[in-house]
C-alpha cells in the first residue's frame, strides 16, 4: 500500500470534498450480442473513495481487491485512475484527484470488472468537479477507462454499468449507443467457477470469418433478443439468449462445466442459462427471487460435479448504475 505523497494537500474549504462511489456488474453478450448488449446487475462491484486535492492529476493512494487479484497500481494503468483523469482533463480541471479502489469483482470473470472500476472512477471524479456533468458526458471518459484493461474501446460492459439497465451498443463506435427499458424486475442466478480467462485470450480463439447463415441467424436473434426484453416476455428472452452460434459455442470450450451447468439450469426450470462476456461466469434467468435460489443451487451442484470449485449470487437488474454510495 502506498501512502499520499506529501506533495499532496487535500482541498479542506469544499463541502463534500470526500466521496464513495459504487460501480456495478455487469452481464454482456447476453447470448448472440456480442459486443454490443450488456445488462447492469445488483450487488456486484468495485467501490472507490476519492477526494479532491491540490495537485493537478489522480494519484492512485491505494488498490485493494480479493485475494490473489491482480490491480494495477499505477494511475496510468489502472482503469479507475484513468477514467478519472479523463473526466478532469474534459473540463480542463485545475484540481487533482486522489483515489482508493476496493474491488468485489475479480478479473477475467466476464462480470465487467474492469469497467465497474472505470465507472466509479469517472463518476468519482466527476462528482467532484464545481459543477458535475450529466452521465451521458462521461461515455468518452469511462470507454477511455476500459480501453487500458481490454485493448480496445468496449462498451457492452461499461456503458450498462455507467446508466443502469439493458443496453444496446454500436461494436464499431461504443459512442452510439440505445438504453433498452424493461417492463420489470428479472431475478438471476449466477455462478462464477474457479477458472480465469482473460478477455483478450477469449477474443484469440474466436473466428477471423463465419458462414452467411451463421451471421444472418445471430442478426435475427439478437433482433428477437431485444424486443422480448422490452416486452418482458422472459421466456422468450431465455429462447434467444441460447441461439448465438458465433461467439459462444467456441468460448463454452473454455470452461469445463458449461454443458453440465447449463442442463442443470434448464431443468430446475430457468428460462435460459448462457455465458457473460467472455466467461467463465454463467448466468440464468429465473421467475422470481425464490426461483432463482433453486436454480442456483442446480447449476452450483453441476459445477462442483464437474470438479470446479464454485461461487454463486442471486441477482436482479440494477436500473440505477454509478452511484454515490
Amino acid at each position: 500500500m502506498e501512502a499520499v505523497p506529501s506533495s499532496i494537500s487535500v482541498v479542506s474549504d469544499r463541502q463534500g470534498e470526500r466521496v464513495v462511489v459504487w460501480g456495478p456488474g455487469s452481464l454482456s453478450n447476453l447470448g448472440p450480442g456480442f459486443d454490443a448488449l450488456g445488462l447492469c446487475i445488483q450487488g456486484l462491484g468495485d467501490r472507490v473513495e476519492a477526494w479532491r486535492t491540490e495537485t493537478p492529476g489522480v494519484t492512485l493512494v491505494e488498490a485493494n481487491g480479493l485475494p490473489g487479484s491482480s490491480i494495477p497500481c499505477d494511475s496510468t494503468t489502472n482503469t479507475a485512475a484513468v477514467a478519472a483523469a479523463a473526466v478532469l482533463r474534459q473540463v480542463g480541471a485545475r484540481h487533482g484527484v486522489a483515489l482508493r479502489l476496493h474491488k468485489g469483482l475479480p478479473s477475467g470473470s466476464g462480470l465487467g470488472s474492469s469497467a465497474a472500476s472505470a465507472v466509479a472512477g469517472a463518476w468519482a471524479a466527476n462528482l467532484l468537479l464545481d459543477e458535475p456533468l450529466p452521465r451521458e458526458a462521461l461515455v468518452e471518459a469511462v470507454l477511455e477507462g476500459e480501453a487500458v484493461a481490454s485493448g480496445s474501446r468496449h462498451g457492452d460492459n461499461v456503458l450498462p454499468a455507467l446508466f443502469g439497465g439493458l443496453v444496446l451498443v454500436s461494436a464499431s463506435d461504443p459512442t452510439c449507443y440505445r438504453r433498452i427499458p424493461l417492463p420489470g424486475p428479472l431475478s438471476i442466478a449466477l455462478i462464477l467457477p474457479r477458472v480465469e480467462i482473460l478477455t483478450r485470450t477469449a477474443r484469440e480463439i474466436l473466428p477471423r470469418q463465419v458462414a452467411l447463415q451463421d451471421a444472418v441467424h445471430n442478426a435475427s436473434a439478437l433482433a428477437f433478443l431485444i424486443d422480448a426484453f422490452r416486452a418482458g416476455d422472459w421466456e422468450t428472452v431465455g429462447r434467444w439468449m441460447m441461439a448465438d452460434r458465433i461467439v459462444e459455442p467456441v468460448r463454452a470450450r473454455l470452461v469445463p462445466c458449461y454443458e453440465p451447468v447449463r442442463r442443470a439450469a434448464l431443468s430446475a426450470g430457468a428460462f435460459g442459462c448462457a455465458l457473460t462476456g467472455s466467461g467463465p461466469a454463467m448466468f440464468a434467468l429465473a421467475r422470481d427471487e425464490m426461483h432463482a435460489r433453486q436454480v442456483l443451487s442446480a447449476m452450483r451442484e453441476a459445477c462442483l460435479q464437474s470438479g470446479v470449485d464454485v461461487e454463486g449470487y442471486v441477482t436482479a437488474v440494477d436500473f440505477e448504475g454509478a452511484r454515490q454510495l
